[in-house]
């Protein structure tokens, strides 16, 4: 079959592999000038490595990611580095890492803190077939009743309302037992960047007769050239790209809203964050959600010797930071980053700073989600629907990414998603 896949992110590109390597001949349309999506990325002159243009990183659990870079010949590479995940509150940066930080959490009394970490062993040992019944009430109802009012409100509703903002209220229990159930001590990063993979997956692409269209957004009118066509861009793209699709349809895949990540890069002398490779930020007064120190993953020398701290947020499309510059961003950010660490001196330069913004990066699953989720099939017969809108209950990621790619792929050859195991690996 001839076979166009919309989108070269982790999920057009497993995608296309596994159909590559089944002999139909694919065509993947990039809009942009390279691969990835929002995993896409950057390197500057004096480095050895790229870095992502937005912060990503893999659980020891991403079987799916793992599985593809053993297959693909870089399980070499591939590291889970001791990491630390703190909470900031009240001024400080307390550990939030492994049982025995919960248990030491001081802005808990001792009896809350057990109470936190009996229910977290139970959402953790919690199986997705019960859990997912959980999508009929929404996390905040949940977490203030098991957790308690004072735990939810200094760990919880912090950072609902830093990622979903008006939305913290709607979002369902069945998103957030995700979190915890994939949540591990360690984290884990490819020595080389997320690029080495994007690269060695496509150049297999081409090597197999495929090919890869740079600056080639799809559009519709191609459609007659290919047999199947799996469209990988965010539902509203898809809705605008196919106006002839039904209205309730098109109502349905388009009424699901998405949050902007807005994504703040410094590159330092200095490490802003000592150890912790993670910081939350569980202060609403403070204007993003998020401290994250690249470079206490992996070794600042293959980034010119400097560090790498992302500031991260998510925000509604309409916000004002959307429309800062770098600069201006970071003067809004910085009486808080002093804060801290108060001893940061950094002041803005341009050649210092990078900003990143990804639209449509967080989908918000509201209650009973599984009932309104996108399906693979769509009204169009030889058209596939393959984006983060459908990796639900679990979070957006570069490992769901990579199985939805699966997938796809399976619905075109008209396998079993479970098959696909003697096929790739």
């Amino acid at each position: 079959m001839k076979i166009a896949i919309a989108g070269a992110g982790f999920t057009g590109l497993s995608a296309a592999l596994v159909l590559a390597r089944q002999k139909h001949q694919v065509t993947v349309f990039e809009k942009e000038a390279t691969l990835g999506g929002l995993a896409a990325g950057f390197k500057e002159k004096n480095w050895q490595w790229t870095v992502e243009r937005h912060y990503h990183h893999w659980f020891t659990n991403d079987s799916f990611a793992i599985n593809l870079i053993n297959d693909v010949g870089l399980g070499d590479k591939l590291i889970f580095p001791p990491s630390v995940t703190s909470i900031y509150y009240k001024g400080e940066s307390l550990p939030f890492n492994s049982p025995s930080d919960v248990l030491r959490f001081s802005p808990l009394a001792p009896i809350d803190r057990l109470r936190v970490g009996a229910v977290l062993l139970y959402l953790k040992l919690l199986p997705p077939d019960m859990a997912i019944r959980l999508e009929s009430e929404t996390a905040a109802a949940w977490l203030s009743r098991y957790f308690g009012q004072k735990a939810y409100s200094i760990l919880w509703q912090p950072l609902l309302l830093g990622k979903f903002g008006l939305y913290a209220d709607r979002v369902n229990m069945a998103w957030f037992w995700a979190r915890i159930k994939k949540r591990t001590p360690r984290l884990g990063y490819l020595l080389g960047g997320y690029h080495l993979l994007m690269d060695k997956i496509s150049k297999e692409i081409v090597s197999l007769g495929g090919s890869i269209k740079f600056n080639s957004p799809y559009s519709k009118d191609k459609d007659k050239s290919f047999d199947k066509i799996i469209f990988t861009a965010p539902s509203f793209v898809f809705a605008k790209t196919y106006p002839e699709l039904p209205e309730v349809y098109r109502q349905r895949i388009t009424s699901i809203p998405h949050l902007f990540a807005l994504n703040l890069l410094l590159e330092t002398e200095d490490k802003f964050l000592a150890d912790t490779y993670w910081l939350n930020i569980n202060d609403r007064k403070f204007p993003f959600i998020a401290v994250v120190a690249h470079t206490n993953l992996v070794d600042k020398k293959y980034y010119g010797g400097k560090t790498l701290t992302w500031i991260g947020n998510y925000l509604p499309q309409n916000h004002r930071y959307l429309r800062m510059s770098k600069e201006e961003l970071y003067r809004e950010y910085l009486p808080f980053l002093a804060k801290i660490n108060p001893s940061f001196k950094y002041r803005p330069k341009s050649d210092r700073l990078q900003l990143f913004t990804g639209p449509f990066a967080q989908p918000v699953f509201f209650r009973n989600y599984s009932s309104f989720k996108p399906d693979l099939a769509t009204p169009l017969p030889n058209v596939i629907l393959a984006n983060m809108d459908m990796v639900y209950p679990w979070d957006r990621g570069t490992n769901y990414a990579i199985e939805l790619g699966f997938k796809a792929a399976a619905a075109v050859i008209g396998l079993p998603p479970i098959e696909l195991q003697h096929i790739l690996i």
